[in-house]
């Protein structure tokens, strides 16, 4: 099959997974159609970055699975996954995280001063560094004025932390796996071999197995709309009954859908 009739064949075997995830990025794709970017303060504009951000990142993940292409689907949905714990985050100490979410790319924008860094950038970059900076130093235990090295640093020392504030601790087991097939362990080539087939004593990858196809649509599902649901509540960027039918309806469905343990969903 080439391409497009491949894409048929998993949308006709998987048609109601499809349907939902396309019904919630449909919502989203209408939403940043009208919505015009304005933001009275910072939590608001660091949602402003994060919802478009989430909502190409969940429509990879579709794209992806729409041609089996798990391993790279399962790399985005981990990146998916962690800006749900990011938003959730944030939202626990507004404004200060918020504040500094979007400072931080200053401390950044420093850090990666070369000799070849435009002369007139310097000024700037230099200004807005000694402005942000006094956010991002603390004390150690040892009475040390310390500068983080992450920006959600000292309230958290790494993304475990992260998860265990907001509530998803049992989800850092996920992101464990998916950051395996980032990290190109040999679990990330588990779809491919587990269909292997061995016709005639050659022994052939199943390079496009499907398997994953309906938990990472799922997934894919909850995760964005969770982070649509945070943005929602406070730059309204669809209408809040349309937006929790959809979900609710994605819900109900992929509840019905699951066989063995459940899901690791939001």
């Amino acid at each position: 099959m080439d391409e497009h009739e491949f894409r048929e064949s998993l949308y006709a075997k998987f048609p109601k997974h499809f349907k939902q995830i396309n019904a919630l990025i449909g919502l989203a794709q209408s939403a940043l159609q009208t919505y015009k970017g304005f933001h009275k303060d910072a939590y608001e504009a660091s949602l402003a970055l994060i919802f478009p951000r989430a909502f190409k990142s969940c429509g990879s993940v579709r794209a992806l699975c729409e041609l089996a292409m798990c391993e790279d689907a399962a790399v985005v949905m981990r990146s998916l996954l962690n800006l749900v714990v990011v938003t959730r985050w944030i939202k626990l100490d507004l404004p200060k995280r918020a504040d500094k979410y979007l400072a931080w790319y200053w401390m950044q924008m420093y850090a990666e001063i070369t000799a070849k860094t435009p002369p007139e950038w310097l000024a700037v970059i230099q200004k807005h560094f000694d402005r942000v900076r006094p956010q991002f130093e603390y004390l150690n235990a040892k009475g040390k004025t310390k500068l983080a090295k992450k920006w959600y640093e000292p309230e958290a020392n790494n993304l475990y932390d992260l998860f265990e504030q907001v509530g998803l601790k049992d989800h850092y087991d996920t992101y464990a796996f998916l950051s395996g097939i980032e990290h190109s362990d040999a679990t990330a080539y588990y779809g491919m071999l587990i269909g292997a087939k061995m016709p005639d004593g050659e022994h052939r990858l199943e390079i496009q197995n499907d398997m994953f196809v309906p938990r990472y649509l799922e997934n894919a599902f909850h995760y964005f709309g969770e982070i649509f649901s945070i943005c929602n509540e406070s730059i309204r960027l669809a209408d809040g009954g349309s937006l929790e039918e959809t979900l609710e309806v994605g819900r109900q469905f992929y509840k019905s859908q699951r066989e063995g343990p459940p899901a690791p969903t939001v």
